[in-house]
């Protein structure tokens, strides 16, 4: 019996190793632990601004609607984030795709999916004319370039969007925040209805993406959302008004995407169990470090924009990117960039606007290291201040790495997707690999 006892335990050191499962043994009387806890928290109550302590990091629950930000001309309520739920995962509104063969084939949640930490988990992510799920999804062969949706720079991530004012790399989207006094970015036509990023980014989509209402409004279901969330216009046609208030639905659905159900969540709420010793070192590693100057608030990411060398990325077309200095055009904002979230980066990869890195540690070694990818930015005279090395040790980056790959993934991100879409088709793609892929037939 006891043979077998130590069979059974080295096979789970063997799963373990081989799928780098960290299964600690965690307890409240482990000196370690609690003296590594004490630490953290006060070094981050140290950093915090105006004495706010680790509140100021915490995120709220979904359905705490009132402490959620929010546009004044897109107040948040239950229906309406109802509504922007299903319009998100919507096949049904890609209707005006430039090959007929695609129609109604991509959502929003194409590009960006839960299990990629709502961001495509592709270098170039794929909307009309992709097809295949996940890492699997690839352009459709039979089709021109033209008529596929493919980005020539990496997506971001709506995760955690609700505080960001200004949305895309270069935040050209968005007429408040760091918008608010950019009169030559206010006056761009995808700011027209002078609203926040994520309203102005949701609206812009619309169009960009091909999507329409004109299907939809065929299907009583979405009769019945659209006046629940609507009510002063409670029935949705094919219109530009139609078209707005899918964009306002969609964005009142994502300012609900919040990852607060990461340990690092867990443990700012007072569990002081949540995090394991290894990821409360990288989280002390973190915080003690020049990372939390760009990455900090709730969702760890400033509203700014910092040029640190990436490079571009290798299939865009436009040529050098100049990133915050193309919205604003000035030399002193050339190569800058929005500053991105990092909750729930393990789940997508590569990482960077031009997707040059593939994982997580890279991405730490680049800043221990400080070393530009991008010798234009380098030479521009703009590269932040922070950006210098961190001169980490081994141990530390390893930490570091393990707090940012688990600590702040969020494991249950699937809450925020629905069962089923009102028009029945299968979701977020709706082609024929797809649909074999995800089980809809």
């Amino acid at each position: 019996m006891l043979m077998f006892v130590k069979f059974i335990l080295s096979l789970l050191i063997i799963f373990g190793v081989i799928f780098s499962v960290e299964q600690p043994v965690l307890s409240a009387n482990d000196p370690e632990h609690t003296y590594l806890d004490m630490q953290l928290r006060q070094l981050i109550n140290s950093i915090a601004p105006n004495n706010s302590g680790y509140q100021y990091f915490i995120l709220p629950d979904s359905e705490n609607l009132s402490a959620i930000p929010f546009d004044p001309q897109n107040e948040l309520t239950k229906e309406k984030i109802d509504l922007g739920q299903m319009l998100f995962h919507e096949t049904a509104l890609s209707i005006n795709p430039i090959n007929s063969k695609h129609w109604q084939e991509a959502s929003c949640a194409s590009c960006h999916f839960a299990e990629a930490g709502f961001r495509s988990n592709l270098p170039q992510a794929l909307g009309t004319g992709g097809i295949g799920a996940g890492k699997l999804r690839h352009p459709d062969p039979d089709a021109f370039p033209a008529e596929i949706d493919k980005q020539n720079i990496l997506a971001p991530s709506v995760l955690n969007s609700a505080y960001q004012k200004a949305m895309l790399w270069n935040g050209r989207a968005g007429s408040t925040g760091v918008n608010g006094k950019e009169k030559l970015i206010q006056s761009f036509d995808i700011n027209r209805f002078k609203l926040d990023g994520l309203e102005t980014q949701a609206i812009s989509a619309m169009n960009v993406h091909k999507l329409g209402t004109a299907a939809i409004a065929l299907i009583p279901e979405y009769q019945k959302l659209f006046a629940s969330a609507f009510p002063d216009r409670p029935y949705v046609g094919s219109e530009v008004e139609d078209l707005k208030r899918a964009g306002l639905a969609i964005a009142a659905y994502e300012r609900t995407l919040l990852s607060n159900e990461a340990p690092f969540q867990k443990w700012l709420k007072g569990n002081k169990m949540a995090m394991s010793k290894n990821q409360i070192r990288g989280a002390i590693t973190f915080f003690s470090s020049s990372c939390v100057h760009c990455h900090t608030g709730p969702n760890l990411a400033r509203d700014e924009f910092y040029a640190v060398g990436f490079d571009d990325h290798p299939k865009d077309w436009t040529g050098l990117n100049l990133g915050r200095g193309t919205a604003t055009q000035r030399a002193k904002d050339d190569f800058k960039f929005k500053v991105p979230q990092l909750y729930n980066l393990i789940d997508s990869s590569p990482y960077g606007h031009g997707a040059s890195f593939t994982t997580v540690r890279q991405i730490v070694e680049y800043f221990n290291n400080a070393k530009p990818q991008k010798m234009e930015a380098k030479y521009s005279g703009n590269l932040s201040i922070f950006f210098k090395p961190l001169n980490l040790t081994n141990k530390q980056v390893d930490d570091l790495t393990y707090f940012v790959e688990t600590g702040l993934r969020d494991p249950n991100l699937i809450r925020y997707v629905p069962s089923k879409i009102p028009s029945s088709l299968c979701f977020p793609n709706n082609d024929d690999l797809s649909r074999k892929q995800l089980n809809c037939d």
